[in-house]
């Protein structure tokens, strides 16, 4: 629903940062794009459990009995999660999304779709009837006037549900994927988490704030998808209650919601398709301009508060609702994340994608932007290239065309891992972890652990041998001089029942080789 690259770009313009233009603008539809020309949408929505490849060599006589782990069982026996979709100018987008979160693979996920209409013309469930949504799932709200963003959380407030599921309009979430962000938002019921653009990834990286005041947030969108509970939308609307916001300030919720809630906000690189079509919302400078000034306001809202909380002795009691108070020092080598696409699992890694002298601010709310572009254009044009062109996302997306890869040389301690969301469980089958690597990052992994968790604290160390062997895919051309062969590595697990699986490496390598990897799964061999 809202255009949200223009102020990245405009930052980037500003340091001369001009080859990234065309990369930012697609953030968000690249997934599409690259699809079969003979591919829809609708195509894609016609299969939301497609197959993924399992292995990438050809000719191999065990291919045919090996496939991907995808585990997609129910985690609860019912579904606790009200699916909240604002319509203004996008309906035949509403239809489709609607049609997705209603379908069989989210039953016990979705419980609930809300739609809220805020465009003058009145729709029925009529609208929906080919989606074979049963009337008594699906929502239909009438705004009487255009409520804007606020309306997500004055839906997911009335909700009977534990959680709410939000996103816009020109955005496809598959649904592996948002049966990823509930399996995980089960574990940590108490805040959001939101799925970005690298673009966004980015921007909601170098827009944190920790200073000695108290302040320990960012900021980040919602339109993208974003799980939340219920009670943390309604705390919300009461703290904006609470401070006597304007009419304005309420329908620009989303510019206020993770900076007032003082936590910095979880985000996944994401794996969503952009469905554009309609009017976006956000239109030109001055669309711009205005969610800077709101969210600079949010800054300042929070201030305001921690000032009036830590002048008076609050009680935990009676503190305010939605505002997180105590102290939260970032962790010095954040674990970037992302979900899997084709299959329910989610990336995680520490290999750091920025420089490791770069820190979170201690600066002022009319600083937050400026601190912004300071550290752009600090980083420079190959380094604000290379993080939005090899996401870690691109390592879960089904595609051996495209690839996750280190800015940094791998160094002692680095790992790539996946939680697979639950236990294997199967004692009568081989698992193998597999990565699809360039040569360099072969060798890597000669240099790795393998290992497997019930829990991601106590490890379990493979004594496989880890096997490589050279398929006929090549890698990408531009970074080395004679792209080489892609080669599938694997190492067969020795615990089963486990769910957590990583790659870590043990000693730094003289060599300084890259981390480059084109896919990562787990797979099943019968």
């Amino acid at each position: 629903m809202v255009r949200r690259t223009i102020v990245f770009r405009c930052l980037l313009v500003t340091c001369a940062v001009l080859p990234c233009i065309y990369l930012l603008s697609r953030g968000r539809t690249h997934v599409l794009n690259d699809l079969d020309q003979s591919q829809t949408p609708q195509d894609v929505l016609a299969s939301p459990n497609r197959l993924l490849a399992a292995s990438f060599l050809v000719g191999t006589n065990r291919s045919s009995n090996l496939q991907r782990v995808s585990l997609v069982s129910a985690f609860q026996s019912y579904p606790d999660v009200t699916a909240v979709i604002l319509n203004w100018s996008r309906l035949p987008n509403v239809v489709q999304i609607v049609s997705l979160l209603c379908g069989p693979w989210l039953e016990d996920v979705i419980a609930e779709i809300v739609v809220w209409n805020n465009n003058p013309r009145e729709i029925t469930y009529q609208t929906f009837a080919k989606t074979g949504c049963p009337s008594e799932k699906l929502r239909i709200y009438n705004s009487p006037h255009n409520a804007y963003f606020q309306a997500r959380y004055i839906a997911c407030e009335q909700a009977t549900t534990r959680f709410c599921f939000l996103q816009d309009d020109d955005y496809l979430i598959m649904p592996e994927i948002i049966r990823t962000l509930h399996a995980r938002v089960l574990r940590t019921p108490d805040h959001s988490i939101h799925l970005l653009p690298p673009h966004e990834v980015l921007s909601s990286q170098l827009r944190t704030a920790v200073t000695p005041d108290g302040v320990h947030t960012s900021f980040a969108w919602l339109g993208h998808g974003t799980i939340l509970p219920r009670a943390g939308a309604a705390d919300f609307l009461a703290l904006l209650h609470h401070l006597n916001a304007s009419e304005d300030e309420m329908k620009m919720a989303d510019n206020y919601f993770t900076i007032l809630n003082n936590r910095i906000p979880e985000v996944w690189f994401d794996q969503g398709i952009e469905l554009g079509g309609g009017q976006p919302f956000t239109v030109g400078m001055e669309g711009d301009e205005r969610n800077k000034i709101h969210i600079i306001n949010a800054w300042r809202y929070l201030d305001t508060l921690l000032s009036a909380f830590r002048a008076s002795d609050i009680s935990h009691k009676s503190r305010l609702p939605f505002m997180e108070v105590d102290t939260a020092i970032p962790a010095s080598h954040p674990i970037s994340q992302a979900p899997c696409l084709g299959a329910s699992c989610l990336l995680q890694t520490n290999i750091p994608l920025l420089p490791s002298n770069l820190k979170v601010g201690n600066y002022s709310a009319d600083d937050i932007f400026v601190q912004e572009l300071r550290i752009i254009q600090s980083l420079g044009q190959g380094a604000v290239n290379h993080y939005l062109r090899f996401p870690p996302s691109q390592a879960v997306d089904g595609r051996p065309d495209t690839a996750f890869r280190s800015p940094l040389p791998a160094r002692r301690g680095d790992f790539v891992g996946l939680d697979m969301l639950s236990r294997l469980g199967s004692t009568n089958s081989t698992f193998e972890i597999t990565l699809l690597v360039t040569k360099e990052t072969v060798d890597i992994l000669h240099h790795a652990l393998f290992e497997s968790s019930t829990d991601a604290v106590n490890w379990v160390v493979s004594t496989r041998a880890l096997v490589c062997e050279k398929t006929e895919l090549t890698e990408l051309h531009g970074l080395t001089s004679t792209p080489h062969k892609l080669q599938e590595c694997s190492v067969q697990l020795q615990e089963t029942d486990h769910r957590f699986f990583r790659a870590s490496l043990q000693v730094d390598i003289p060599s300084s080789p890259h981390w480059m990897i084109y896919e990562f799964w787990i797979r099943l061999f019968t």
